[in-house]
């Protein structure tokens, strides 16, 4: 079984016995784990995922490989900070695929860059961003197992986003208990 696949499995069998915090650590630790598994496909230096927060319309860092990465994140947009929420709020990639100059990350320079929305029926759940100290890095065959990483990743961002609108409206409304 696939590890995004393995994640969803256990999300959806503990869906209910956790509080909000714990399910927030179990679908970290398994974003984490499914951008490692990322890594061995594709090859990368740093990846981040965000997550839209439905309530509040803002980008969310969910998970990081290699620290993780966000271009211009000292900017803010209406949703959020840095080209990841500039993505999610025009629903377009955006593939930068050698950079000269400009950004470091840690200490080795970024030459490619990818910011990709997750997007489910016109609404945005997230942004996958893809770093690598490389030009060119994430050229068509790369960019299809991305796609379909994120195509495996979109239940699993509609059932944090579910998970924290139910908690939300439980907290704020005991009687629905």
């Amino acid at each position: 079984m696939d590890p995004v696949a393995a994640i969803r499995s256990r999300l959806e069998e503990s869906r209910g016995q956790f509080e909000n915090h714990e399910f927030d650590e179990k679908i970290q630790t398994g974003m984490e784990d499914s951008l490692i598994s990322l890594s061995r496909s594709v090859d990368l230096h740093a990846a981040s995922v965000y997550v839209c927060s439905r309530r509040c319309k803002t980008l969310q860092n969910l998970a990081a490989y290699n620290g993780g990465v966000n271009f211009i994140g000292r900017v803010r947009f209406e949703n959020g900070y840095g080209l990841s929420a500039w993505v999610a709020k025009k629903q377009q990639t955006i593939y930068l695929p050698d950079i000269h100059r400009g950004s470091r990350h840690g200490h080795a320079p970024v030459r490619s860059y990818a910011s990709l929305p997750m997007v489910q029926d016109e609404d945005i759940l997230g942004v996958l961003n893809l770093a690598h100290i490389k030009p060119n890095a994430f050229e068509r065959p790369e960019m299809t197992t991305i796609k379909s990483y994120i195509e495996s990743l979109k239940p699993i961002l509609q059932m944090y986003q579910r998970h924290h609108n139910g908690f939300r409206e439980q907290k704020e409304n005991p009687s629905h208990r």
